[in-house]
This record gives C-alpha cells, sequence and structure tokens, in this order.
C-alpha cells in the first residue's frame, strides 16, 4: 500500500520550485535553461511551473531573492556588537572561518550559491550585486566602524587604504581562499591545515588593516572564537 504524499499548498510549492532550480541555474546560468529543464528539476509540469512563475525571468528573480535573503544567528550577533578592536578580531575571524573552515551540512547547498556566484561574474552579475548588497548594509559597515574605534583606542595604525575598502578586501581574501580549497583536493597545497591558513588569513588581514602585533596577540584566539563560527 502506498504511503499518501502530503499535497503542498500553492507558497510552499513556490518555495519548493525555487529551492529545487538552483543546481540547473547554477550549472547552465540563465540562457543556457529551459523551462522544461527547470519543470523536470522540480518534479512538476510545465502547466504548473508557469501556473507559479509567469515566465523564466520572473523564477530567476524569485530564485536570486530566495538565496540572498539570509538570516544567520551568529551573524547577527556579531553585527550587534558594539564597534572595538575585540569585535574587529572577532568579525575576521569569523569571516574566514565561515569561508574555509570545514565542510559543514549545508555544504551541498552553499557549493550551488558559490557556483551561482561565479557564474553571475562571469555573466551580467546581477545576482552577485544582490548577494553582496546585503554584506554592505552590515557587514562592511561593521568593519568600517571597528577599523576606526581601534584607532581611536590606540590598538591600530591610520593607515592609507579606506576603511570601507578593508572590509572588501577581507571579503575578497577569504572567498578566494574558499575557491581554492573548494575540490576534493585543493588548487594549491598550503602544506597546513585548515585552521592554521584562517589562522595565518587572520594575522595577515589584521596587520592590513593597521593593528599593532601585540593587539592582535592580546584578542586574538581562534578556540575561543570558534564559538561564533560554529
Amino acid at each position: 500500500m502506498k504511503t499518501a504524499t502530503r499535497r503542498l499548498n500553492s507558497e510552499d510549492r513556490r518555495a519548493a520550485i525555487v529551492q529545487a532550480v538552483q543546481r540547473v541555474f547554477a550549472e547552465k546560468g540563465f540562457d543556457g535553461t529551459t523551462t522544461r529543464e527547470l519543470a523536470e528539476e522540480a518534479g512538476v509540469s510545465e502547466a504548473l511551473l508557469f501556473k507559479h512563475f509567469p515566465n523564466k525571468e520572473a523564477l530567476y528573480s524569485a530564485m536570486q531573492t530566495s538565496c540572498c535573503r539570509g538570516n544567520d544567528p551568529a551573524i547577527e550577533r556579531l553585527k550587534a556588537l558594539e564597534p572595538s578592536t575585540s569585535a574587529l578580531v572577532t568579525l575576521v575571524h569569523f569571516m574566514f572561518s565561515r569561508k574555509v573552515g570545514t565542510r559543514r551540512a549545508n555544504d551541498e547547498e552553499d557549493a550551488i550559491h558559490m557556483r551561482l556566484m561565479y557564474r553571475s561574474m562571469l555573466e551580467d552579475g546581477e545576482f552577485a550585486q544582490l548577494h553582496l548588497r546585503h554584506l554592505t548594509a552590515g557587514w562592511i559597515l561593521k568593519i568600517e566602524e571597528c577599523i576606526k574605534a581601534a584607532v581611536k583606542s590606540g590598538d591600530a595604525v591610520d593607515g592609507p587604504v579606506l576603511c570601507n575598502l578593508e572590509g572588501w578586501f577581507c571579503h575578497h581574501l577569504a572567498v578566494i581562499l574558499k575557491l581554492h580549497l573548494s575540490p576534493s583536493t585543493p588548487v594549491i597545497d598550503y602544506q597546513v591545515s585548515r585552521a592554521k591558513i584562517i589562522e595565518q588569513a587572520v594575522w595577515f588581514v589584521l596587520r592590513g588593516m593597521g593593528l599593532k602585533e601585540e593587539v592582535i596577540k592580546r584578542y586574538y584566539n581562534p578556540k575561543a572564537l570558534s564559538l561564533f563560527s560554529g
């Protein structure tokens, strides 16, 4: 006797379709994907697909919005920290730990989002811009505030690099490290563990942001900070 399959309501079906088509868009891009392929991936007919989305553009737009709408509790906690040297060290470590750290349960979904980002950058950049807009509103601004607080307290030297660019450079380095380490056999053998790569990258960035060596030693405890990046 077959087990009855729960019938999805309209909102749940729409969400399920959006979730299912991410992989196809990531692998083939917008222009290289047909509505038939998208319907097959979602396990629905083209007629049902068009019932929820009038065209491929609408489905792609819904997919973009879904991918870029994140609500990570750890990130929200970090964004709530008062701007300070300690907060800056925590933010930078978190960035590298999340990008470069060991694989997590949602690694497949994360890999799909990476492909969407890289494909977007090679094409019109629309998805990447939408995704990074959220980063600008919260993360980059918080980094800038923390750098200014560190300089004001005497923990950092006010150098020639603009604060907002330092936040972006931190993000870009974390992303490119993630890219090189993504294959089962990393593109580059750094000859150290991922934990060591994270630690070295954090030191590199914090020194570049103008933090003094003794200050980094005072605030940077990778094991303690792992509580924020789990």
